[in-house]
């Protein structure tokens, strides 16, 4: 990787349906060019794939927290990853080292779904401890 391709990855970060002869344009490459770089990114893995940026707040969805488990000892890994993906509040998890085994991040109606999907961690997915914390404020690299 160059500068150019750092270049742009970030462009693509800030819109990833940006045309390849803006991308160009705004490199110093012909669109043709500009393609070929992002093909090879996406060949190599560095780009894995493109998805739009949601606005919680417009789906419904303005109470985001971040929810950190530890799961009870006989607890199937896969078996819970599988129920957490299925909540109507899921956004993303990452799987940890340390004190708890996961961080969820969900998105909910309002205090009583954000309970109602807390409830369902402990109680269906095997959760025998969780901390939760309400976002603020975001802000993103991307």
């Amino acid at each position: 990787m160059d500068e150019i391709d750092e270049r742009i990855i970030g462009l693509l970060r800030e819109n990833g349906r940006a045309s390849f002869a803006s991308i160009g344009e705004q490199v110093g490459l012909s669109p043709h060019a500009a393609a070929d770089r992002v093909r090879r990114l996406e060949r190599e893995g560095v780009i894995l794939g493109y998805s739009a940026k949601l606005n919680a707040s417009r789906l419904g969805r303005p109470l985001e927290a971040f929810i950190d488990i530890r799961l009870l000892p006989n607890a199937d890994p896969d078996g819970f990853e599988r129920h957490v993906r299925d909540l109507p509040a899921f956004r993303e998890f990452a799987f940890l080292t340390g004190r708890f085994d996961y961080q969820v991040k969900v998105s909910c109606r309002d205090a009583d779904d954000l309970d109602h999907t807390v409830r369902s961690l402990r109680q269906r997915a095997g959760a025998s401890v969780t901390e939760t914390r309400i976002v603020m404020r975001t802000t993103s690299a991307e």
